[in-house]
């Protein structure tokens, strides 16, 4: 056999991965492309969809306001309807967490982000919208998600109005840029593909530089692998030791804090689930063991109410005990458990 017959399905693997890579690389340019395309058609009109109140603006400008529980979304002016308009989700409405990786994990963001929302979210990535973007350093990471039965009414709601959707985003904070869904992930794949052919063939451009640029992306990032494992290597043992220490001097602290710590505060709980639970909701039953709290009841969102649960400080580690039903009335069936705060001294 010839040294050319042996490497043969070494130069294979290698151009499967080029390939496999390049295609990666040119999807998420064209997404990027299409999504900025279409946010930028309906840039000049947005609309922002909070719980109660959609407020409307025109270039930063508030032209009007909707009470949705007032039914007025058929008083918008004439003149918006069939308009594309970039829809904002609040604060209000969205989950966001941030969260430290090492650094090495950057190269593969797209798929840690995916696995850590069921472990921070209390919803599985499946059920959910979300974006994430760096925001610190050595990698510090924001992700901001929303739940998609959130934006499926949303959107819903829209288009009775008679609006036609360009683009929506996710904002987390008041001081912070939004951060736009893909319109293939929302249902709007047609409206984010007509882009006109100036984008289409700088799309082309970067894709033929991202396949042309892949060896060179791989040498750089083996290179800084191998810097990273020879500083933390000489380190680690070290480490490790410091670690075991702290976690023992934490373990002894926790333990003389649980003896003394008070009762959960009952009655701010009460009042807590009065104000979490929305009009229409029944709580079935309600038990708590320890710190414990189980909530089972039914709701028209029980979205809504895990939300509200996480946003508060009475409650932590908010998550479903089990998957959501719809029952034959329309409201869907749900159980929530919880962690209660400790009380303050």
């Amino acid at each position: 056999m010839t040294i050319a017959a042996e490497n043969r399905p070494r130069v294979r693997a290698w151009v499967g991965r080029a390939v496999a890579w390049w295609i990666g690389e040119l999807a998420a340019i064209y997404g990027d492309i299409a999504t900025a395309s279409g946010l930028g058609r309906g840039g000049a009109l947005t609309v922002e969809a909070g719980e109660r109140y959609w407020v409307l603006r025109h270039r930063h400008r508030v032209i009007g306001q909707v009470d949705r529980q007032s039914g007025d979304a058929d008083s918008l002016p004439p003149a918006l309807r069939g308009r594309p308009v970039t829809v904002i989700i609040p604060p209000e409405r969205v989950l966001s967490r941030t969260i430290a990786f090492p650094t090495g994990a950057r190269a593969e963001l797209g798929r840690i982000v995916e696995f850590e929302i069921g472990r921070h979210f209390p919803f599985p990535a499946a059920r959910m919208f979300y974006r994430h973007r760096v925001v610190g350093r050595p990698l510090s990471v924001e992700i901001v998600a929303v739940p998609r039965d959130t934006v499926a009414a949303i959107l819903a709601e829209l288009a009775r109005s008679g609006m036609r959707v360009a683009g929506i985003a996710l904002m987390a904070r008041g001081d912070a840029a939004p951060l736009p869904l893909p319109g293939a992930a929302l249902g709007l794949g047609r409206a984010a593909r007509e882009v006109s052919p100036v984008l289409a063939a700088g799309a082309a451009v970067l894709a033929v530089a991202a396949l042309a640029a892949w060896p060179l992306a791989q040498q750089w990032r083996i290179a800084a692998l191998d810097r990273e494992i020879a500083a933390l290597k000489p380190a680690g043992e070290a480490a490790a030791h410091r670690r075991s220490r702290a976690q023992a001097e934490a373990d002894r602290t926790a333990a003389l804090v649980k003896l003394r710590t008070e009762r959960p505060p009952l009655v701010a709980l009460l009042d807590l689930l009065t104000r979490a639970v929305p009009d229409g909701s029944y709580l079935l039953s309600l038990s708590i063991a320890g710190r414990e709290l189980t909530i089972d009841g039914l709701s028209p969102s029980a979205a809504a109410i895990a939300q509200a649960l996480q946003k508060s400080r009475a409650v932590t580690e908010v998550e479903f005990r089990a998957p959501i039903t719809r029952e034959g009335s329309g409201l869907e069936h749900f159980r929530l458990g919880a962690t209660l705060a400790e009380a303050a001294r």
